[in-house]
């Protein structure tokens, strides 16, 4: 069967690269010929920018700031931006670039079927969200279902009338979070909805091996710290601060991977930069910390398929953390940035039980998916 996928693929972001890789893996190992349709909106291409990229209206201020604070470090941002897009290039199979929905109709593009999802792409409220991701620019004849779509973490405030419109003519709706599961039947949006896991969950650890360098890049124990783009200033302080109390009890260093200004690091002298981390880097960081501590999705996903000690920031106020935590068991690892106790013990001693827990959400997920291709 020819499937093609519908994403945030070419988000220069680590978990919306990897889960669309990590979905164009487990579709290809059915047998299926698998592509994703490479749709990059002119402000998403915008939004991650190349230093001093003359076609993003947000590069030339931050770029000529650095240029005078930290000439060195675009040398760095620039290897990281490289890295995303060899990625993006390498690891994922593409189409051509279409850059509106008016380019997509015009593409008479032909599959047997397309997946929507996964990642935020139903979340009106994002600014790289927007009706083409509704796929209604595609031949009425093509089947349509989406896997783990989200509507991101404040589902009380998306448009759901947009939703609702944008919905209809799919055949199957798997959402990722129960929230949105919710949300969708109580506005009569599908039947029979389904919470499916992430679909980097629905791969191993062991499936990741090839995209990582056998070599530790930082060799020494560390705490990984990982504060995704778009958390503004205050609110990066305080996990900054949750992660220097976690770095003094166990006396280890803290590594993360956003290029911060020494100035935004005064008062933490814990916390080293690592520089131009891309995909693999990033996978590398998580695989061989000695825990990890952010307010990033992807970060606990990828902790737990490694089975690493983690926290998580302010994952009670995110529905997607607290429908995967409760699920397997861990919701004791969320630090309440309002409150920032850590009241879970460091070590996770039960990753056993975890991963059975882990491996029968898998299984309904995967349920879920070739059922969907079965039907076809």
């Amino acid at each position: 069967m020819k499937i093609g996928i519908l994403t945030f693929h070419a988000s220069f972001n680590y978990g919306s690269m990897l889960q669309a890789w990590a979905l164009q893996t487990y579709l290809t190992r059915l047998g299926h010929q698998v592509e994703i349709i490479n749709y990059r909106s002119p402000f998403q291409k915008a939004y991650y920018y190349k230093p001093f990229d003359r076609n993003s209206k947000f590069a030339f201020k931050p770029s000529l700031k650095r240029l005078f604070l930290e000439p060195k470090s675009l040398i760095s941002m620039n290897r990281r931006w490289l890295r995303f897009n060899d990625f993006l290039n390498n690891q994922l199979n593409i189409t051509k670039e279409y850059n509106s929905e008016k380019a997509l109709s015009e593409a008479n593009l032909r599959y047997d079927l397309v997946v929507v999802g996964s990642d935020q792409i139903w979340n009106t409220l994002a600014m790289d969200s927007n009706s083409t991701y509704f796929a209604e620019f595609l031949d009425k004849k093509i089947r349509k279902i989406t896997y783990a779509v989200s509507v991101g973490p404040y589902v009380d405030k998306v448009d759901i009338e947009k939703i609702k419109k944008g919905s209809v003519g799919f055949d199957k709706i798997s959402v990722r979070e129960d929230a949105t599961k919710d949300l969708f039947l109580k506005h009569g949006i599908g039947e029979n909805i389904l919470t499916v896991c992430d679909p980097t969950l629905l791969l191993k650890s062991n499936d990741y091996e090839n995209l990582i360098n056998p070599k530790p890049l930082v060799k020494e124990p560390y705490i990984l710290l990982y504060i995704p783009r778009g958390v503004s200033m205050n609110n990066v302080i305080e996990r900054f601060k949750i992660a220097q109390t976690l770095s003094k009890n166990l006396d280890v260093p803290i590594i993360t991977e956003r290029p911060f200004y020494k100035y935004q690091l005064k008062g933490f002298p814990e916390i080293r930069i690592q520089d131009a981390v891309g995909p693999r880097e990033f996978l590398n960081l998580v695989k061989n910390a000695y825990c990890t501590c952010g307010s990033s999705f992807h970060l606990m996903a990828f902790s737990i398929l490694f089975r690493k000690d983690f926290y998580n920031i302010n994952g009670d106020k995110d529905s997607r953390t607290n429908t995967l935590l409760n699920r397997l068991g861990l919701i004791d690892r969320i630090i309440s940035q309002d409150k920032k106790l850590i009241n879970a013990p460091l070590h996770i001693t039960n990753y056993d039980i975890v991963f059975e827990k882990l491996e029968s959400f898998r299984q309904q997920s995967s349920d879920f998916l070739q059922s969907s291709l079965n039907n076809y």
